[in-house]
């Protein structure tokens, strides 16, 4: 136990976090980067805006899967915490679903600004809502991992 009450962390959880906490780093680097080309003008240049966003989404999409193969190995934050606390296998499994839900989304949109780049412009409009949704979605899933991480590891034991 620590000073502060909560219990000292093993060399598997330690090492488990820190993975976790790589990859989450890499997708809030992808999403900015990813927000910053949907926030750019796209009038009269539609084309050069989907080539952007692309190349962008790419970096999102390889991060999610980065992201969902470390939580997700044998010894990653989801079993980690699955170890010590079994109550909380409803929220991993959402979790995983919801990591698993959003590659989906962000490969379904690969194809709708593909057909962009490649001049059919009819899912242009919609393109910059279905990725600021799909964000938004990641934005809620790293709170709730954050949200299990500091229940688990940060707070002290319940005392009952």
């Amino acid at each position: 136990m620590t000073s502060s009450g909560t219990p000292a962390l093993t060399d598997l959880q330690q090492s488990a976090l820190a993975g976790a906490e790589r990859t989450q780093n890499g997708l809030l680097v992808a999403q900015d980067a990813l927000l910053a080309a949907l926030r750019r003008p796209q009038p009269a240049r539609e084309r050069a805006w989907a080539e952007r966003v692309g190349q962008e989404l790419a970096k999102v999409v390889d991060a999610l899967r980065e992201h969902r193969l470390e939580v997700e190995r044998a010894d990653g934050l989801y079993a980690e915490i699955l170890r010590d606390a079994p109550w909380t296998e409803p929220r991993l499994r959402q979790l995983a679903a919801q990591l698993r839900r959003l590659e989906a989304e962000a490969a379904d949109l690969q194809v709708e600004v593909r057909r962009v780049e490649e001049g059919d412009l009819q899912g242009l409009h919609t393109i910059r809502h279905d990725a600021e949704r799909m964000l938004q979605s990641l934005r809620d899933l790293l709170s709730k991992e954050a949200d299990l991480i500091y229940e688990r590891f940060e707070q002290p034991p319940a005392a009952d």
